[in-house]
């Protein structure tokens, strides 16, 4: 019953957002024979200074923060000195250059699962690296112009004032205006100028500027990441590469393998970021963390006492708003992190329950540990039921809105200063940490090229473990943490940390046996997740890195839990699949 408790809302949800939209029309080879699915999601994955996001039918302008989630119909803009990196579900991507405007025309799935993307670059420069699979659809079109793709492509346009420059780095894009076509291969470059006899000329080469170099930079990135991944993918999907970027996967004794975030001591899950409102899914968690996607909206995550906060994938066939639990009472609303089995935390333990007036949920209220508008129940005790997701508040003539954050004004976006250089470049290759991108491509290791860029946001995984840097770059936990020892305890109430008091003193404490890294690439292979979310790999103990004391507990390898199939010794997980919002909502895998 527990299981269907928060489960047959979040099936409700799906029926309503994976219906066919009514009336679209359909495209592509077998178009009369099948119906489209508009339900796909894609991510802002990088944001510097000022951008915003537009829903569909909306004439308001709000900020735009990393990780939003956008749908068929959005928009993204920018302003002066400000940039923007769209990701797709298989690590595709479209950047936006200062002063541009991107439209999402069309993001559709079709009943085969191919997914069909449709972008119309209304003005500035951007880049767009697109990876088809299968039959997969890639256009975009820019004055009038539409570019079409039939394999791994990449190439930049840049459009102003009516006239059209287009850059292909790698691949063929093909353009077509007014019944005229264009190959265009690579390090090619096609002009449109629609005052000319001839609208479009194709020449050979073009020089890289600052942007492109980005550009450049931030593709090397994620493939290092996905390469030194210790956990592995069998297929390319958004988010991934951050993963390694601003974390580390270790085993857990008793759980699994995990992933736990580089974060300040004392950082809990849902509690950096604000909710965002969506019609037909509801509230809907926008992480500030530069890796806060996948973790937010697939998988579970568990809590420690001794070993903090970790992820744990589980299945990424589908996506969700929140995989929370929400609680109420006289005067907040608030929320904590569902876990799985054994895992779920107490909303007595410090930092597992967050809570606001309910008035700061529709405003998108961005959200801070510490911040004035958290507020902290009296009373909570391990007994409150937790009730279902809020409800946006209107006037009963008012239709639904998407709250996304503040409003901002339209003159304030996709304005750049009058002959501001269409090559402008963001100042760091990742968020939350200055590399530049030509001291990126340009610094190789002993042994080899640039070398992936690791980004810790706090000296502590998950919140509890400490860190230290070593010589090399590489991080791994203190040797000298061996976990807390708390002390015997008797008399009444809960134990903060959300043990039982008079519970016997503990054995010596789990610590998380850190991986090493490089699991995509050299070396013994690493653990993989299987497309149902299975993790198999060699040994704790055989994937630890030098000079990582080992936890007491860890002893002999442990197969990598299903969802459906825990370890042995493991607590029960949740059935496969949970507290997701739509099958194929995150795309074919």
């Amino acid at each position: 019953m527990k299981y269907i408790r928060w489960f047959l809302p979040i099936l409700l949800v799906f029926v309503a957002v994976a219906a066919p939209r009514a009336g679209a029309a359909d495209t592509g080879p077998n178009a009369g024979a099948m119906s489209l699915l508009h339900v796909r999601i894609v991510r802002l994955s990088f944001v510097q200074g000022e951008v915003a996001v537009r829903h569909v039918g909306e004439t308001d302008w709000s900020a735009g923060a990393v990780n939003t989630p956008l749908q068929e119909g959005f928009s993204v803009a920018t302003s002066a000195n400000s940039f923007a990196e769209i990701e797709f579900e298989n690590g595709s991507t479209a950047r936006l250059g200062q002063g541009s405007e991107i439209d999402f025309t069309e993001l559709a799935l079709t009943q085969q699962g191919d997914r069909i993307n449709k972008l119309t670059l209304s003005k500035g420069y951007a880049t767009f690296h697109f990876m088809p699979e299968h039959h997969d659809q890639y256009e975009v079109d820019a004055s009038g112009v539409t570019f079409t793709v039939h394999g791994k492509v990449e190439f930049r346009t840049n459009f102003d004032k009516g006239a059209l420059r287009v850059e292909v780095f790698d691949g063929e894009v093909q353009a077509e205006h007014d019944g005229k076509t264009e190959d265009v291969g690579k390090n090619r470059v096609l002009t449109y100028d629609p005052h000319a006899v001839e609208a479009l000329n194709v020449a050979n080469g073009f020089e890289k500027d600052d942007w492109d170099k980005w550009t450049q930079a931030r593709d090397k990135q994620a493939v290092l990441a996905t390469d030194d991944e210790s956990v592995s993918l069998n297929h390319p999907f958004y988010g991934w590469a951050d993963l390694d970027t601003y974390g580390a996967w270790s085993f857990f004794p008793g759980y699994g393998y995990g992933w736990s975030p580089y974060e300040p001591a004392g950082w809990s899950p849902y509690s950096a970021g604000m909710w965002g409102y969506y019609p037909g899914w509801g509230f809907t968690w926008i992480s500030a963390e530069p890796w806060g996607w996948l973790p937010f909206h697939n998988g579970a995550w568990n809590y420690d006492a001794s070993m903090g906060w970790f992820w744990m994938p589980g299945s990424l066939d589908a996506w969700s708003p929140a995989l929370v639990n929400w609680y109420d009472g006289p005067g907040w609303v608030g929320w904590s992190p569902i876990g799985s089995g054994n895992g779920a935390c107490s909303i007595t333990a410090a930092g597992c329950l967050t809570a606001v007036a309910p008035g700061t949920l529709e405003q998108g209220t961005p959200l801070r540990p510490g911040s004035p508008v958290i507020v902290h129940p009296i009373g909570i005790n391990r007994s409150l039921a937790h009730t279902g997701a809020p409800q946006l508040q209107s006037s009963v003539n008012a239709r639904p809105v998407t709250v996304l954050g503040p409003r901002i004004s339209m003159r304030t976006t996709a304005t750049a200063p009058t002959g501001a250089p269409a090559h402008a470049a963001p100042a760091s290759v990742v968020m939350g940490r200055d590399v530049k991108a030509d001291a990126f491509l340009n610094h190789h290791g002993f042994f080899s090229g640039p070398q992936v860029i690791h980004a810790p946001l706090g000296r502590t995984m998950g919140g509890t473990v400490p860190t230290v840097m070593r010589h090399d770059g590489e991080i791994s936990i203190d040797s000298r943490y061996h976990g807390p020892q708390p002390a015997a305890v008797t008399g009444g109430g809960p134990n903060p940390n959300g043990a039982p008091r008079n519970a016997a003193r503990p054995g010596p404490a789990r610590v998380p046996v850190m991986m090493a890294r490089g699991g995509g690439s050299a070396g013994p292979a690493g653990p993989s997740i299987d497309a149902r979310g299975g993790i198999s790999g060699p040994s704790p103990s055989a994937m630890s890195s030098p000079g990582m004391a080992p936890s007491p507990n860890a002893g002999a390898s442990a197969p990598m839990a299903r969802p459906s199939a825990p370890p042995a010794g493991a607590p029960a997980g949740r059935p496969d699949g949970a507290g997701r919002v739509a099958a194929g909502a995150a795309g074919r895998h």
